[in-house]
């Protein structure tokens, strides 16, 4: 069956969705090694045979559950969006570093660390990064949304390279990630807002 197939019963529709949500979780834990057609029918409770049937090869299913790992992190953002949009400017803009953080970091719910080793691992295979690529459009769209209800002279790549690398620095140094990522954060909006005069 082919990606591009959507299987025609209710209980086909579900196994399918939750060999895709077994391949992303295992993608997140342990990254895109950890694909197999028998570990993911493992943590689906399904059969080995049932990923084979669903899914025209590993490939294909990697680049489903990249896809859907990156529009959670996408739908994070977007919510923490939705929320600035609800708020005046200067309250969006007074809590500009709390709100980016909540967009870009994972919750608290995932650790840090194994966060950030999955996003290295995707390099092992073509797919994910394309599948996190594509993606990366969804989560720029939502810090922009962000940045512009804040009126914070700054593109989403670089929030997100700061956030990222205030992220890295924190755990390889042993430091509290949402601390040092808000620290730098508020650095790097004031040197933004003084430079372009805001």
């Amino acid at each position: 069956m082919s990606e591009s197939s959507t299987p025609k019963s209710l209980k086909a529709q579900i196994t399918r969705t939750s060999l895709v949500l077994a391949a992303a979780a295992l993608l997140r834990e342990e990254g895109p090694k950890a694909v197999t057609y028998r570990k993911v029918a493992k943590w689906a409770g399904a059969a080995s045979s049932s990923v084979g049937y669903y899914f025209d090869s590993v490939t294909e299913l990697l680049h489903e559950a990249g896809m859907y790992n990156i529009q959670l992190w996408a739908q994070r953002a977007e919510r923490v969006a939705d929320l600035c949009e609800k708020l005046e400017p200067e309250e969006c803009r007074a809590r500009i570093t709390e709100l980016l953080t909540r967009a870009c970091l994972p919750d608290d719910s995932i650790v840090p660390k194994a966060h950030y080793a999955q996003l290295i691992g995707a390099a092992d295979s073509s797919v994910v990064t394309e599948a996190y690529r594509k993606g990366r459009v969804l989560l720029d769209a939502a810090i922009a949304r962000i940045l512009e209800r804040a009126g914070v002279p700054m593109t989403p790549r670089i929030v997100v390279a700061i956030v990222d690398g205030a992220a890295v620095t924190s755990i390889s140094e042993g430091l509290d990630v949402r601390e040092t990522t808000g620290k730098l954060l508020d650095e790097a909006i004031e040197a933004y807002t003084k430079a372009a005069g805001c």
